[in-house]
């Protein structure tokens, strides 16, 4: 991995940091964000469809959570369509360790497909590391979540 300053061939018309952020820059991806804090954890991904690859993009965020429904430290996770080209994941986690896991999991290893996403992405994919502040975790979609 090499870690680059924030330019226009990596940005994405996304949410970004600000220009001093060090960003990793990977084939088809860009990650921003600490990963040194303690307590619950997230991301936020942005991805801006080519025109015309839309389905392309859908069809690629299923792939992706059928493998984070293997994860066990992967959950909630939100496949989101904000327009015919822009998607985002929100996907949280509880700690650190559990969203490196993610990264090398049945989930993460997605991004892997650096042709594919080079193919329908018009900006490399931008994975933002968030910190969860705090949250409703009892309700979700209008139905109480029960603890098993």
């Amino acid at each position: 991995m090499r870690e680059a300053e924030m330019s226009n061939d990596t940005q994405s018309p996304g949410p970004n940091p600000p220009n001093h952020t060090q960003v990793e820059v990977h084939p088809g991806w860009v990650r921003s964000g600490r990963d040194d804090t303690p307590g619950r954890k997230a991301y936020y991904i942005n991805l801006e469809a080519k025109p015309g690859k839309g389905d392309k993009v859908e069809q690629f965020l299923r792939d992706i959570l059928a493998g984070v429904e293997q994860e066990p430290g992967t959950g909630p996770w939100f496949g989101c369509r904000f327009s015919d080209t822009t998607f985002g994941i929100f996907e949280a986690f509880p700690d650190t360790a559990a969203r490196n896991a993610h990264d090398i999991g049945p989930g993460g290893r997605n991004f892997l497909r650096s042709a594919e996403l080079d193919e329908m992405l018009a900006y490399p994919a931008h994975l933002y590391r968030l910190d969860v502040m705090f949250g409703k975790f009892s309700v979700m979609f209008g139905k109480k979540i029960t603890s098993e």
